[in-house]
């Protein structure tokens, strides 16, 4: 979305505007070196090719002057905006080109053109709107389409104009629409052509099938609904949805010009025209005129550089407007939106050095390396046709509609080379063989650059040769995007928060009223940079997976109270509405991404991670007494209550069944030791019920795995319980072991605590023949002591971009707890290979040190305001300890561990408590705009709660009451990078038809795939 963050800039008094220019003309230059200003490129991309050429330089030709009448005697010195061809002033402008007074040569306004980013209707006082913009979409059929026809029409229904994708999207992902399509444009337009013919078998219709439009055709598509602010069911999203693109969306397009409107300051980077001049005229990102027609405000930003048209379309013109949602225009700079609290400035590395679109940027090698042909200095045209940017004649709803061009059309295929044509068969003139050799050549500044081929790459006997790649590029990957390996990096912000509050009004850009609900859609909770998500996309191709704009709501009445509190979004087809959808990144990398990626990680393919889950309401805490359900307080921790009891056995832990819709508990299993595992429904935490009881050995812990509860029970050993009917369990099978402690599920593998067993791997591609495939020691080396694991933990650790061009090494880890020597990190990438890394808890006095909870995750840890602490996305454990004093009083510690280097585990910070504890949980709370992440660590004596948003200064906020003898915990979270189950079964919708995540026998064919590649070897 576009930033509505103001900005202080210079002050408006003209002599201070004047001092200004003269005093920034550094800082210009810098502008100008960093990003490419539009103003350097002018007489590269002008029609003539150049300073000389026809419109280049000077003030204006000799035939401009001809053909415009009078208006060069004011207009003195001004550019030939049009010089292919014998226009005039009036020819495109209108007004009356003989006369001599401004009044009577200028066409007067009928109406009050508002100075604001509203759209205004398609018939609003064309004459006055012709005049000051002959591009302007209302009237560029009679000025630009008298020559261009087949352009401005296919502009008319390309996404460019409708924004139909953007607009509908976010209808389906909240319930509103059924189907997966477009349904809204920001004007009413059709497309007779979108009707196939009628029979396919006759000549006619044969004859018509040539101009029918491809794949994904719309015939029609409508205006946004209103926003019915008097509807009765205020306590639902959809009902408050429709406000947020009437107030934020329908202004990125060429139907307007956004929120840079002449005069306003501070929307550096925004500056564009509307219509055809949109892309066709440059301006600068300070939005001011270098036009030598002294009538221009020189001091007034929203001017474009030159009056003058540019047949070809530099970088910094796309990203005028391509920054905000699905940032294709920051990744291809090298560029992300900053995580929100992020410190950033011209002093702080990492950053930008200055404000773009009223905001810094993230900009670091190490993080946001730029796309490799952005590197090489090519321009989005280069790769982008036309029909990309301005349709082919087809309406359509979505990107993948619209595009014609794919990697394999310059880079060809591992079986042949390019045919020099876009996959709709259209040529591609600046692509073109020269001596045995690919050259494209820039259509921006005519730069040559000669474009491998794959087939090459992949033959032993051609110069290109790489012998990584050949292993790669195969034909078991051909349903692959070249873009799934090769994006390097992508930002994702998981769960995008939309806050409508109605004690404030806001402009609805459509009625040009203002209506109450003031609506921010600019909040972000998580932030990552390295996570990799995959799925297939509308094309039947697996491609890289993002989240674009999915929202959650929060919704303030009149007098400021909440009446819909982080409510999460569902579909028609009852599935989350917090989706992700697949993407082209645009930071393509020469270095592609390591196999394991893929071929071991099952958070790739949507069955999520600890790290990007949002605490909800409740936590269930297994007590002596059973179960305490506790309210949480999401603002103060510290606040919460106990507020049910669930009476039962002694409960050492507790597996939470949530609803995958919102997050909330629906199913309680509290592991009771010898007396089995009793169940309970908390769909209502103020009064759960009882369901039924299922006996076991010694259960312990346990984890959900789709319709299976996978039981740690003791000597037991690994019980595997289908729990399709929660009052009926139903035993599947047992796996033995020596004492299973607990237990973490990562893909296809069950990772078991196993007492003196230590680590136990157990296979689970089929649960009815699961079993141990591996096993290691967690006892402490070079000691004779036996192993006696008591918790366990996994995590996938993605490998990220180096500022050499390579990457860190990707590998599953597993955290195990061992009361006797410690907590161990191993690589278990290759689960049959277990290899140890590393110990990050160790005391020589085993007997008065015990590890009795883990967890991990990853955090981006926001640094110093001045950069001395830089900002960064880290790994972490957090364990809570019991140590004994030498009179065997025991205290307990929550100790924070950096894993970014799982061999070179940092120890962070610590917070003592004066009673022992048994287990913690890590709530990630979100208020607006902060996210806070607590840690809630349990006893037999205490609940306490601790602030770890520093990792390196954990806060002990308070103890709650209430909560003896607490041995376990679980707690209601919304896991947005979850899409589905580990029985394959969908969690998450997806609004492109066609688009779909992995049936559960491709998981386990993907993941099952025999890696010989370094990436999956042991580490020596």
């Amino acid at each position: 979305m576009r930033s509505t963050a103001p900005v202080r800039l210079q002050d408006t008094a003209r002599a201070r505007a004047r001092l200004f220019l003269l005093l920034g003309a550094a800082a210009l230059a810098l502008a100008a070196a960093w990003l490419g200003n539009a103003g350097e490129l002018v007489a590269k991309d002008s029609p003539g090719g150049g300073a000389g050429g026809p419109g280049g330089g000077g003030g204006g030709s000799e035939r401009a002057a001809a053909t415009t009448g009078k208006c060069v005697t004011c207009h003195k010195g001004i550019e030939e905006m049009h010089p292919w061809a014998k226009i005039g002033c009036a020819d495109c402008h209108g007004g009356d080109p003989d006369a001599t007074e401004k009044e009577k040569a200028h066409v007067a306004a009928t109406k009050t053109i508002p100075n604001d980013e509203r759209v205004l209707p398609a018939n609003y006082d064309l004459p006055f709107l012709r005049f000051r913009n002959p591009t302007n979409l209302r009237v560029a059929a009679q000025t630009c389409g008298t020559c261009h026809k087949d352009q401005c029409e296919g502009f008319f229904k390309s996404l460019h104009c409708t924004t139909a994708g953007h607009l509908s999207d976010g209808f389906y992902e909240n319930g509103l629409t059924k189907e997966k399509r477009s349904f809204f444009g920001v004007f009413p337009i059709a497309d007779d052509r979108a009707v196939a013919p009628s029979a396919p078998g006759d000549p006619a219709a044969a004859a018509a099938a040539p101009t029918a439009p491809p794949t994904g055709a719309l015939k029609s598509l409508a205006v946004l609904p209103a926003f019915l602010g008097a509807s009765t069911n205020r306590d639902r999203i959809q009902t408050h949805f429709p406000d947020v693109p009437r107030k934020n969306c329908v202004r990125c397009h060429f139907w307007s010009q956004g929120l840079a409107v002449r005069g306003r300051l501070g929307m550096d980077g925004d500056y564009r025209a509307e219509g055809c001049a949109g892309c066709h005229v440059l301006y600068t990102d300070q939005g001011l005129s270098r036009s030598l027609d002294k009538t221009i405000k020189k001091f007034e930003p929203g001017h474009p550089l030159k009056h003058r048209m540019s047949s070809v379309v530099p970088t910094t013109t796309c990203v005028h407007c391509h920054y905000g949602d699905a940032s294709i225009g920051l990744h291809f700079r090298g560029m992300a939106m900053l995580v929100p609290g992020q410190p950033a400035g011209p002093d702080v590395p990492g950053t930008t050095p200055m404000r773009l679109n009223g905001q810094f940027y993230m900009r670091d090698d190490k993080v946001t390396p730029p796309d490799v042909h952005y590197q090489k200095g090519m321009h989005c045209v280069d790769c982008h046709t036309g029909k990309d940017l301005m349709g082919d004649g087809g309406l359509y709803g979505a990107m993948e509609h619209g595009i014609e061009i794919e990697c394999v059309s310059c880079h060809g295929t591992i079986k042949e080379e390019t045919d020099l044509k876009t996959v709709r068969g259209r040529p591609l003139p600046h692509l073109t063989r020269e001596d045995g050799k690919v050259v494209l050549r820039s259509k921006v500044d005519g730069k040559e650059h000669v474009v491998k081929q794959v087939k090459n790459v992949v033959d032993p006997k051609h110069p290109d040769y790489n012998a990584r790649a050949a292993k790669a590029m195969t034909a078991a990957h051909d349903r692959l995007e070249c873009y799934a390996c090769h994006s390097g990096w992508n930002s994702n912000f998981f769960g995008f928060h939309f806050d409508r509050n109605e004690s404030f009004n806001q402009l609805d850009l459509l009625t040009g009223e203002r209506t109450p609900g003031r609506v921010n859609t600019l909040e972000k909770v998580f932030a990552t940079f390295k996570q990799l998500y995959l799925g297939f996309n509308s094309e039947g191709m697996i491609a890289p997976y993002l989240t674009g704009f999915s929202t959650f709501c929060t919704v303030h009445d009149g007098k400021g109270r909440i009446i819909v509190d982080q409510r999460m979004p569902e579909t028609a087809a009852g599935l989350s509405g917090m989706t992700m959808v697949h993407h082209q990144m645009h930071t393509v990398r020469p270095q592609a991404r390591g196999c394991v990626e893929c071929h071991r990680s099952s958070t790739t393919w949507g069955l999520g991670s600890p790290s990007f889950s949002l605490t909800r309401d409740f936590a269930f805490l297994g007590t002596s007494a059973g179960m305490t359900i506790l309210a949480i307080d999401r603002k103060n921790p510290e606040k919460s209550i106990a507020a049910a009891i669930f009476p039962a056995p002694p409960a050492l832990d507790v597996v939470l069944a949530v609803d995958p819709i919102q997050g909330h508990g629906q199913v309680a299993y509290l592991c009771c030791g010898t007396e089995g595992v009793v169940v309970a429904d908390v769909s209502n935490p103020l009064f759960p019920r009882r369901l039924g009881k299922f006996k076991t050995v010694n259960a312990r812990s346990g984890v959900l795995a789709g319709k299976h509860l996978l039981l740690a029970d003791g000597t037991g050993g690994l019980k595997i319980l289908d729990v399709s009917n929660p009052a009926k369990l139903a035993l599947v099978r047992a796996v033995e072991m020596k004492d299973a402690h607990a237990l973490s599920l990562s893909g296809l593998y069950a990772f078991v605590a196993d007492g003196p067993g230590g680590l136990a791997i157990v296979d689970l591609a089929d649960v009815a023949q699961a079993r141990v495939v591996a096993s290691a020691s967690t006892s402490r080396e070079k000691s004779e002591l036996a192993s006696d694991a008591t918790h366990v933990a996994t995590y996938f650790q993605y490998s990220r971009p180096t500022p050499d061009g390579k990457r860190t090494r990707a590998q599953n880890l597993a955290l195990v707890a061992d009361s006797r020597g410690g907590a161990l990190i191993f690589d278990v990438t290759e689960p049959v290979r277990p290899l140890r890394l590393s110990t990050f808890l160790q005391n020589p006095n085993a007997e008065r040190f015990v590890v009795k909870g883990l967890a991990v995750g990853s955090k981006f840890d926001l640094g110093s305001e001045g950069g001395k602490i830089p900002s960064e996305e880290h790994d972490y454990a957090w364990a809570v300890v019991e140590e004994k004093n030498k009179d065997d009083d025991p205290r307990g510690y929550l100790r924070i561990f950096r894993i970014t280097d799982p061999r070179r585990p940092q120890g962070m910070g610590a917070s003592m408590i004066q009673n022992e504890l048994s287990a913690i949980a890590v709530l990630r709370t979100y208020n607006a705009p902060f996210l806070t992440y607590f840690a809630l660590a349990v006893g037999p004596g205490t609940t306490e709660v601790i602030d770890v948003t520093k990792p390196g200064q954990p806060s002990r906020l308070a103890q709650v009451p209430g909560l003896a003898g607490a041995k376990g915990i679980a707690v209601e979270s919304f896991c947005f990078d979850r899409t589905l189950d580990e029985d394959g079964k969908p969690l998450k919708d997806i609004s492109h038809e066609g688009a779909r995540y992995l049936t559960r026998d491709e998981l386990v064919r993907i993941l099952r795939v025999q890696l010989h590649t370094e990436e999956s070897g042991p580490r020596k």
